[in-house]
């Protein structure tokens, strides 16, 4: 019997019901893969752009951070040892001239009158007096020594003017003979007896500054030694007089170092960076520190190379082997930043430290703000997730309730933003981080707070790259108009060569290679008359805008006083004259002006201040001439100076340049040096003008290497030929 089973009631509305059902349950769980998987990975991109922004932004912070206190440690530091040095270049340049005056008495007491001289009283106490001391009853019974020390008397104005017209950091002015006989210029008369109301007995010869004076044969400061009669630290200072061969006085000075102390510390960089002082042998003269691996002791007898830190003892060598220079150490524990410079006149090292977190602290405070604004971000991400999760789930459970057609219409609703926002998401890439809200997220749920959080994010993200943009381009402005000045600077100074096809007895050639920004070097030459050339070479302080205005007013001075018929000398202490009347920026330049007779080859030359020339005779190699150096133009109103004359001999040949050629500095914070330079020129002494300079150009060039360098590089040459040369010149063109 055949079994015919009939269709239950329903079967194909449930089979039907239960495809349905099938379906939207599978599109909502599809969906909600889809949504969650769309929403971590927009969290991943989010954190992923964060990353390579807070990247960006510490790499540029700290490259412009480091640049700029590089570059303004190294400026601190160098002109403040020079403005230092310039103090003590004074004190050496009065005492030098007190020691002219007493030469001239003692070389010719005869034509000198006399002045009663009086041991010390302390009613004299805070004036300046001069006061009589002896070594011994011997000196003091000798007529010969009381008749020369009364008309030695007579230069009492001008000791007190030394002490008065340094400002008090000149303390005292002393004269003292061999057998201890001792003019005393100072405030200090009471200070010189004991308990007893006796005079402290005096030997000045086993002083310090009068032992390194006799032993150096010329003016010379000594290390910091305690007062003879006052306790407290100064720097001495002595200058021995001879007359024939044979010692006659010595003159001695003081400044306390408290002096020199205060003048140091105020030099610093940044809230935290200090400065501190080391002899020539490794003393702390100065620290501001009181406790630690540079603390300053009173006695100041320790060598601060003595201690176990390496990084600074490494430091320290290097401070006093060159003139300037950056390094780094570690400092009780802690990291620094270093610029030093060296004082010329005392052979001490000014150094200055700058700690290393400190320079760091404005890109991490960046990146600290930026952070938390990406933790925020991140936790309303994670929250923003988990609420999208649980809609999800809701709404799944809405789409198997009401229809498979209801549950894909909806999916697609939640779904679309989140594609759009991913999609948005990952085209932020480089440097476009701009996120807009489109209406495709206004959906009035959390997917609407989570565009709204990109939105704020990416606002705030634009505004820090706006700012660093900004940045930037300001950098590449200044750049810009500083190459465009540099331009303008160097079409200012004579750039054709020949200059003068027609003159014959002389070749000549310049140049000047520029440092980053523009510079205060420049060079000249003129012709005064038709048979004199003028030659200019010269160094203005400073860098940028102000140092080119002030390079091309004393350039026109020169020019203009040159042309007026004034020699040299005459040339250079008018210019000086009319620079200090309107010099607010307290501004000077270097200066060495010759002017050179074509006829008889005389070369008349004065230096302000400026490098020393270097000449080659025919037949002869290149040598420096240490020709007499006065005051930079500029500096002191009323200067004088000094003239003096070479005579160049057909086949001679004159080298002058800037600084800028010894002061290269190689990678290693090396000096190209004076050696190297003479060596570079006598390389290529046969070669014309042009050929030499090329030749120093080059050999600086391979010396320095990839260093950057902070001076200008201004070079002249002249070869000398003669009025023969000119003359057999024009006789060929006659005889042709």
């Amino acid at each position: 019997m055949e079994n015919n089973r009939l269709p239950t009631a329903g079967g194909l509305r449930r089979k039907l019901f239960l495809l349905c059902s099938l379906l939207v349950i599978t599109a909502s769980v599809a969906f909600a893969v889809i949504g969650i998987l769309q929403l971590r990975a927009s969290t991943r991109v989010a954190a992923e752009t964060n990353a390579s922004q807070n990247a960006a932004i510490k790499q540029r912070s700290e490259e412009t951070m480091t640049d700029l206190t590089y570059a303004n440690m190294l400026n601190t530091i160098t002109l403040t040892a020079k403005n230092a040095d310039g103090e003590f270049w004074t004190m050496k340049h009065d005492f030098t001239m007190l020691a002219l005056q007493v030469q001239d008495i003692l070389e010719h007491p005869d034509q000198y009158g006399e002045r009663e001289v009086y041991p010390p009283d302390p009613k004299n106490a805070g004036q300046y007096a001069l006061q009589l001391i002896f070594a011994s009853d011997e000196a003091a019974n000798d007529p010969g020594t009381r008749t020369l020390v009364r008309k030695l008397a007579t230069l009492e104005p001008m000791m007190a003017e030394i002490i008065r017209g340094n400002d008090k950091r000149t303390r005292d002015c002393y004269i003292s003979l061999p057998n201890g006989t001792t003019l005393a210029m100072d405030t200090v008369s009471n200070e010189k007896f004991d308990e007893n109301g006796e005079i402290y007995p005096y030997d000045p010869t086993v002083r310090p500054w009068y032992v390194s004076a006799v032993e150096a044969g010329e003016f010379c400061f000594t290390l910091a030694v305690h007062s003879y009669f006052l306790e407290l630290p100064e720097v001495e200072y002595g200058c021995p007089i001879y007359l024939d061969g044979e010692l006659a006085a010595v003159l001695q000075g003081s400044t306390k170092l408290s002096v020199i102390q205060d003048f140091i510390s105020d030099v610093g960089v940044g809230e935290n960076g200090f400065s501190i002082m080391v002899s020539d042998e490794g003393q702390l003269v100065y620290s501001p520190r009181r406790s630690g691996e540079l603390e300053m002791v009173n006695d100041m007898s320790s060598d601060i190379r003595d201690t176990g830190n390496e990084s600074l003892v490494s430091l320290i060598h290097e401070a006093l082997a060159q003139e300037s220079g950056l390094g780094d150490a570690e400092i009780d524990g802690e990291a620094y930043y270093a610029a030093y410079a060296r004082m010329e006149s005392l052979g001490w090292t000014l150094i200055t430290f700058v700690p290393k977190s400190e320079l760091e602290q404005p890109t991490e405070e960046l990146l600290r703000e930026v952070d938390e604004i990406s933790s925020g971000a991140s936790e309303q991400y994670s929250r923003s997730f988990k609420r999208s999760s649980l809609l999800i789930l809701i709404v799944v459970i809405l789409l198997i309730a009401n229809a498979s057609l209801a549950a894909v219409s909806l999916s697609g609703k939640i779904t679309n933003p989140i594609r759009v926002m991913t999609k948005r998401i990952e085209d932020l890439t480089g440097d476009q981080f701009v996120f807009e809200m489109d209406d495709v997220y206004r959906t009035g749920d959390e997917i609407e707070i989570l565009a709204n959080t990109f939105g704020k994010l990416s606002d705030q993200m634009e505004g820090y790259l706006r700012n660093i943009l900004a940045m930037t381009a300001e950098k590449e402005r200044v750049g810009t108009e500083l190459a465009l000045a540099t331009r303008i600077q160097a079409d200012m100074l004579p750039n054709k060569f020949p200059p003068f096809p027609d003159r014959r007895e002389f070749s000549i050639y310049a140049s000047m290679t520029p440092a980053k920004e523009v510079g205060g070097d420049f060079y000249d030459f003129f012709f005064v008359d038709e048979d004199r050339l003028a030659l200019v070479i010269a160094d203005v302080s400073g860098k940028g805008i102000p140092a080119a205005m002030f390079m091309m007013m004393a350039k026109n001075m020169l020019q203009t006083q040159a042309a007026a018929g004034h020699s040299p000398q005459e040339v250079l202490e008018t210019v000086n004259r009319l620079l200090c009347e309107s010099n607010e920026e307290k501004m000077f330049v270097t200066v060495w002006f010759g002017i050179l007779d074509l006829r008889s080859g005389v070369l008349t030359a004065a230096n302000a201040g400026h490098e020393y020339p270097i000449l080659k005779t025919p037949g002869g190699s290149f040598e420096i001439v240490k020709d007499k150096h006065g005051f930079v133009l500029g500096g002191m109103a009323r200067m004088k100076y000094k003239e003096y004359e070479l005579r160049l001999e057909p086949g001679s040949k004159l080298f002058v340049y800037t600084d800028g050629v010894a002061e290269a500095m190689n990678v290693g914070h090396e000096l190209f040096g004076m050696d190297r330079t003479v060596a570079a020129l006598n390389a290529a002494m046969d070669e014309s003008p042009e050929g030499i300079l090329r030749s120093v150009d080059k050999a600086v060039a391979d010396f320095v290497g990839e260093a950057e360098q902070f001076d200008d590089l201004t070079m002249l040459c002249i070869e000398y030929r003669g009025r023969d040369a000119a003359e057999g010149t024009e006789n060929e063109g006659i005889n042709g």
